[in-house]
């Protein structure tokens, strides 16, 4: 299984060899070109981000942009993967959806890693007819100076289970959360 630990440290630009096209969000202004992983999924990804492939080693996807200090990445995992892993762990609650346990499991790793200031409570959704929950996180990371505010979107697919995960400095918080919402409400199954 995939190690499921977030690295936000690493930083590099490269060039993609994903589709894109363009798209006119409802945030604010902003372009947004639809972007397509492995024939799988696609998502709206505003214009000034730019691919990489320093954020996470696990993830699908990577965006960023380091003058606007605005950071994008979608891991995905196989459902059945992730429950046989973590049911022989004894770390599955039965109680609990697979989306809810998900959530769970990756929140536990998220937060172990920061300083966690404030979170929000858990926002049930429905992207494109996919169950979803988001939660929003400010807090501390060792070796940064200012907060950082984060937003995490859970989403259950037919064959895989999805975490995006968008980040920026809490004082651009609020410049960037109608874009990172955008971003998680774009993700789409390709059939």
């Amino acid at each position: 299984m995939r190690n499921i630990s977030i690295l936000i440290f690493l930083v590099l630009s490269t060039a993609s060899c994903i589709r894109s096209k363009k798209y006119h969000g409802d945030a604010g202004r902003e372009v947004f070109n639809t972007v397509t992983v492995h024939n799988e999924y696609q998502v709206s990804i505003p214009k000034f981000m730019r691919s990489t492939t320093g954020l996470n080693d696990e993830a699908s996807l990577q965006y960023q942009n380091l003058f606007k200090e605005a950071y994008t990445i979608i891991i995905d995992e196989p459902k059945q993967e992730f429950v046989d892993v973590f049911k022989e762990l004894d770390q599955y609650n039965e109680d609990l959806s697979l989306l809810q346990n998900y959530r769970e499991i990756q929140l536990q790793a998220f937060t172990s890693t920061i300083q966690v200031n404030h979170q929000s409570g858990i926002r049930p959704l429905t992207i494109h007819g996919l169950n979803a929950e988001s939660v929003e996180i400010d807090g501390h990371v060792e070796g940064v100076d200012e907060e950082i505010a984060y937003f995490l979107t859970f989403v259950e697919g037919t064959e895989n289970i999805y975490m995006i995960m968008a980040w920026t400095l809490k004082s651009k918080k609020e410049e960037h959360q109608k874009t990172f919402e955008t971003i998680a409400q774009s993700f789409e199954l390709i059939d």
